[in-house]
């Protein structure tokens, strides 16, 4: 029995030995200097990573096909948008709409027979629920003949690609018993990235056990199975709800004020308000006006809707609270449909972005939402979503006066590409099957693994563009103002176009981000370190050993370094191949 032990102590350290020099040597590899934080941190990391990978090798790994087996088939439930572009509207077009929205709640949870874990906390339960968790869902018809598009979002800190295409499979099934011909040319799914609401991926606290179970064969998703059986049913549900319920009508655009500018905390924007931090990057480039479309039924008996766009993490609620809530877009709807419209929430590209919450609220707002608490206390812990949801909402409701229409374009151009899975913890989760990714062989990645994901670009009228990102996007990777070499991990040059500038001049440009799978951060590859790096560099007294602080957070759920140079190569080729 021992020498059995003995053996199998000496294969671990073989396997940790070997994958740690491979760790090691893929984080050395920039033109780094002498401080001692890359000497510390890689070698940390490629500790820890080789840890990670020698759970890979003990576990068995489901038999997924290559990469080239993969694009020699058909893609299942994957659509690539409209046949061709057009220029102008179709002669007498007139935009349609249709809106839908169910709970995803399941009813054990709502009479408290059961717990489930969220997804941004790690280890936070909730027991009841304070607002509610929602699939919101319209469909897009510009009349020209080329199809409907769905836009559709849902409550949850992502939705892997495994199941966006499972409601996508529902979606056409529901249709089919309807007896309803389908004309979707997209279906793209949208994730708030709110925090405390039942985890809709599998990264909270249910992944522990599965790893566990995993090394005898079969742990299958990390997430509540009951509750994604839950998730895909109802989500469709919207769907088709929105798709059967188009109507013809008048689709605007409008923007808010800006939101403001804070130099004490080193927040930077073009106005009063200063509502959000970019905790990464204390640079321009990143999106600071709420994007804002308006449609108007032409039947003045049914409700208008707004759906809005902004760049920003959910994550005000307290992770100690017990009850469900969706954060300030839960609170925005709240406001808007008080005011008689329906409303959907796009995040766009918020990779560092969150809410400031040293912003100076207006009196107005703060009453109102203190009115809310004396009627309800159970509200108190919520307070703050509350406050910054309303205030957006009379963002949004103040800048109505000012719409200007869009034509009745859309465009639409969806494509796959593959993402290299290298590194940490999103790496290991992908490849054994945890979290739901759509994962390839590929001998030219370093682990052996690459997940395909999604892409797109939309054109909404002659002025908008939407950017669809199949994670979290640092925003300066879209629209400019990259770290410098000096400031960079790697001591290196970011070599990419920012995509924002390949597109016309004078066209507004959006990004709806963790859009159709949840690939983790999507960072600057010059500026990708371990995740160990923010750890060390947060320690009492490192800046005097390592020198100023740097922010590498984000790399404890990222595919990788090369996720980001990967994801922008792909949308600037679709960009340039659309805009010659």
């Amino acid at each position: 029995m021992k020498k059995r032990s003995r053996s199998f102590i000496a294969i671990l350290l073989v396997f940790t030995m070997f994958f740690s020099v491979n760790s090691i040597t893929a984080f050395a590899s920039g033109e780094q200097d002498n401080n001692p934080i890359y000497f510390v941190s890689n070698m940390l990391g490629g500790f820890i990573d080789s840890l990670i990978r020698l759970l890979g090798v003990l576990t068995p790994t489901p038999d997924y096909p290559t990469v080239e087996e993969y694009f020699a088939s058909d893609s299942e439930n994957f659509y690539k948008g409209t046949e061709s572009f057009i220029d102008n509207a179709a002669d007498g077009a007139k935009w349609s709409l249709g809106f839908g929205k169910e709970s995803i709640v399941p009813d054990n949870l709502r009479d408290g027979s059961k717990k489930y874990y969220t997804g941004g906390y790690f280890t936070q339960k909730v027991n009841g629920v304070f607002d509610d968790q929602k699939a919101v869902a319209i469909a897009l018809n510009d009349g020209s003949g080329r199809g409907t598009t769905i836009f559709a979002s849902i409550d949850g800190i992502g939705v892997a690609n495994a199941d966006v295409r499972a409601i996508r499979s529902a979606v056409e099934q529901k249709l089919k018993e309807k007896e309803v011909d389908s004309d979707i040319n997209a279906i793209n799914i949208n994730a708030t990235h709110c925090h405390t609401v039942i985890d809709t991926q599998g990264i909270g606290l249910d992944l522990l056990p599965k790893i566990f179970l995993s090394f005898f064969g079969g742990a299958g998703r990390s997430m509540d199975t009951e509750f994604l059986e839950v998730m895909i049913d109802r989500a469709s549900d919207a769907i088709v709800e929105a798709y059967t319920n188009i109507e013809t009508g008048s689709l605007y655009y409008f923007e808010t004020a800006g939101m403001g500018k804070d130099d004490e905390h080193g927040l930077y924007a073009d106005d009063e308000y200063p509502y959000l931090v970019n905790k990464r990057y204390y640079t321009e480039g990143y999106q600071h006006k709420f994007a804002c479309f308006k449609f108007v039924p032409d039947n003045k008996t049914s409700a208008a809707t707004i759906f809005t766009n902004i760049g920003a993490h959910p994550t005000i609620v307290d992770e100690e609270t017990n009850l469900l809530s969706a954060d300030f877009p839960a609170f925005m709807e709240e406001k808007i449909n008080g005011a008689g419209m329906n409303f959907m929430f796009i995040q766009g590209a918020q990779a560092p972005v969150s809410v400031n919450k040293w912003a100076d609220v207006p009196a107005s707002t703060i009453g109102e939402v203190d009115e809310k608490v004396a009627v309800n206390p159970t509200a108190e812990d919520y307070k703050t979503a509350i406050l910054y949801g309303y205030e957006y909402a009379r963002l949004i409701l103040e800048a109505q006066d000012n719409l200007k229409e869009i034509e009745p374009i859309l465009n639409v151009r969806m494509t796959e590409y593959v993402v290299s899975l290298e590194t940490g913890l999103f790496a290991y989760g992908a490849t054994e099957g945890f979290i739901g990714t759509t994962t390839v062989k590929d001998s030219s990645s370093e682990t052996g693994y690459s997940v395909i994901t999604e892409a797109g670009y939309i054109e909404i009228g002659k002025d908008i563009v939407l950017l669809t990102v199949p994670g979290e996007i640092v925003p300066q990777l879209i629209y400019g103002n990259f770290v410098s070499a000096e400031e960079s991990y790697s001591g290196t040059e970011w070599t990419y176009e920012a995509t924002a500038k390949l597109i016309p001049e004078g066209k507004t440009v959006l990004v709806m981000g963790l859009c159709n799978d949840a690939i983790g951060y999507i960072l600057p590859d010059n500026d990708f370190a371990h995740f160990i790096t923010d750890v060390i560099w947060d320690m009492d007294g490192a800046d005097k050993i390592f020198g100023s602080y740097h922010r590498h957070y984000e790399e404890l759920l990222s595919a990788g370094a090369s996720a980001g140079s990967t994801t922008v190569s792909t949308l600037n080729e679709l960009v340039k191949s659309l805009n010659p």
